[in-house]
């Protein structure tokens, strides 16, 4: 002991006027006075003191110091920018736009590496003083979308100017929505500074045919082109100039369309045309083009289009016809006979019973490689179903809906002839248990079964299907008043989305969904899964309502 210490322990009197106090107080001392006024409380608890730390959880000295150096540290200095230009590559728009915040460096690397931008193009003075420094920023935007609300006024020709002379050369796809106020001249400048555009999407604009067709003269390495709802052709003169390398064409909603038809017919590489909803007659177009032309995938939607214009064609890979009652069987066998090389054909034939067997058994017995058939309000037989079946081998996808004929015949002759099937819809067709049944011992290479809106067909065939194959076939089951029908007489499909029990037409979609990957939704979830969560939500919901009516509510009459 330290003599220092002792010395002055010893030297310290002892306090003999009171006693020493004890830890814990005695049983037998009285409680101290109550000041009056107060009530007795009981003794406060104090709080126990901390555990001492366990030897083996100590952290050393060491990593303390080590920690304490790198809170302040960026590890991050040493990457260079083209590796964290990668790294921001593969992140989403917000998680992007939280890295620029982070600090000088990463803001700048992520300006420089954004090549996607899309920009609100409504119409005000903030907008016009903000968009020369947004450009500015962005540099590298090879993919630009200005998008503007129907209701509210656009910017005009003057920020097409500006993006033209930021974003010009670099561009490559272009999309233009809602832009009222933009004119012919204001899409001829932005298209002479932008020669190297690849695609653009034009949606409910003003400007007219001028404005395309400088755009057609400028980017001469133009791929894809989409016109959507232009006001401005109604009444413009024909274009007069075709595209070297364009590709595919999509008119939709336009009036006067036909002014595109020196653009399809004279356009050497066109591959795909999609017309859709445009009014007036398009047998002529059609008509005019070229037999050697390379137009393999042609959808027509709700057009005034007859077997003239359909008879013409040649070549054809992809066929959509949709709701286009002027087309019968004999130009449906007149286009398979000049396109023995048809992959693909949707029809939807809106319950006219001007498609049926005689166009079908054309197709059969012209087109062998057909891979995919999708039938929609179309009546069609055994007869032409055993012919598809035994002259196209590579059949693997088969959807049919609102056939009136199509019964347990017709499954009978899929489940023993379609081979090479692999995805099969039917939905609100009059099969039943006894024709689905035969799917069991069919259809070796079946994956995928789709039964919508079929009545006569009950859940345990649905089982029976599922265990014929040891559950390697999906079944997606789903019936008027069962678990996947909601009671407004709409069911859930597979991606969750509702469809209108009423209608016979499949959504828009559907090649999407019967093609290579069905197994399950966008979630990764099977759709049995969805099926059943949906039906424990809306019995919840209903069931939440009931139980929150008044007393004194009357249950006769419920306000809508």
């Amino acid at each position: 002991m330290n003599p220092l210490v002792a010395s002055a322990a010893s030297s310290r009197p002892p306090n003999h006027s009171s006693p020493p106090r004890s830890s814990s107080p005695s049983s037998a001392d009285p409680p101290p006075p109550v000041p009056m006024g107060q009530c007795l409380s009981a003794p406060r608890h104090r709080k126990p003191p901390p555990l001492p730390l366990s030897p083996a959880l100590s952290v050393p000295p060491q990593i303390l110091s080590s920690i304490a150096d790198a809170v302040g540290e960026d590890h991050t200095a040493d990457l260079p920018e083209e590796l964290l230009a990668l790294v921001f590559g593969l992140l989403g728009s917000g998680d992007r736009k939280r890295c620029s915040l982070v600090c000088r460096r990463w803001l700048v690397v992520e300006a420089a590496s954004r090549f996607r931008l899309a920009i609100d193009a409504r119409a005000s003075p903030l907008a016009e003083s903000a968009l020369p420094r947004l450009l500015a920023r962005f540099p590298a935007v090879s993919k630009l979308a200005l998008k503007c609300d129907r209701r509210a006024e656009s910017v005009g020709d003057p920020a097409l100017a500006q993006v033209a002379d930021r974003l010009g050369p670099g561009l490559r796809r272009l999309k233009l929505r809602s832009l009222r106020a933009v004119t012919d001249d204001g899409v001829a400048a932005l298209a002479a500074a932008a020669a190297n555009l690849r695609k653009l999407s034009v949606g409910s604009c003003d400007f007219g045919a001028k404005g395309i067709e400088a755009v057609l003269r400028s980017c001469l390495h133009l791929e894809e082109l989409s016109v959507k709802r232009l006001r401005g052709l109604a009444e413009s003169e024909p274009i007069s100039v075709s595209s070297p390398r364009l590709q595919s064409l999509s008119l939709k909603d336009l009036y006067n369309g036909q002014c595109f038809s020196c653009l399809i017919t004279q356009s050497p590489n066109l591959k795909t045309l999609k017309i859709i909803r445009c009014a007036g007659n398009w047998d002529i177009v059609l008509q005019d083009v070229p037999r050697d032309s390379l137009l393999a995938e042609l959808h027509l939607e709700k057009l005034q289009v007859s077997d003239w214009g359909v008879a013409a064609l040649y070549g054809l890979e992809v066929l959509y016809l949709a709701k286009a009652p002027e087309v019968t069987d004999i130009g449906l066998a007149e286009l398979a006979a000049k396109s023995p090389r048809l992959r693909k054909l949707h029809v939807d034939g809106w319950k006219a019973n001007r498609i049926g067997d005689r166009g079908l058994a054309a197709v059969a017995q012209k087109c062998s490689s057909l891979q995919e058939l999708v039938l929609i309000g179309v009546n069609l037989t055994s007869l032409s179903l055993e012919l598809i079946a035994t002259n196209c081998p590579t059949l693997e996808r088969l959807a049919l809906c609102g056939s009136d004929t199509f019964g347990d015949a017709e499954m009978s002759c899929v489940a023993s002839k379609c081979s090479a099937l692999r995805k099969l819809c039917i939905k609100a067709c009059p099969v039943s248990d006894a024709g689905m049944n035969k799917l069991a011992e069919g259809c070796p290479r079946l994956v995928k079964v789709k039964v919508k809106k079929c009545r006569r067909v009950t859940s345990e065939c649905a089982e029976h299907l599922r265990a014929s194959r040891n559950g390697a076939l999906a079944v997606n089951f789903d019936t008027p008043g069962g678990a996947g029908e909601l009671q407004d007489g709409r069911s859930v499909d597979d991606s969750g989305a509702l469809d209108n029990a009423g209608s016979d037409v499949l959504p828009e979609d559907l090649d999407d969904r019967i093609g290579p990957d069905l197994s399950s939704g966008s979630s990764g979830r099977p759709s049995r899964w969805k099926a059943l969560m949906g039906a424990l939500m809306l019995r919840s919901f209903s069931v939440s309502i009931f139980q929150r009516q008044p007393r004194g509510a009357c249950s006769t009459s419920h306000e809508s």
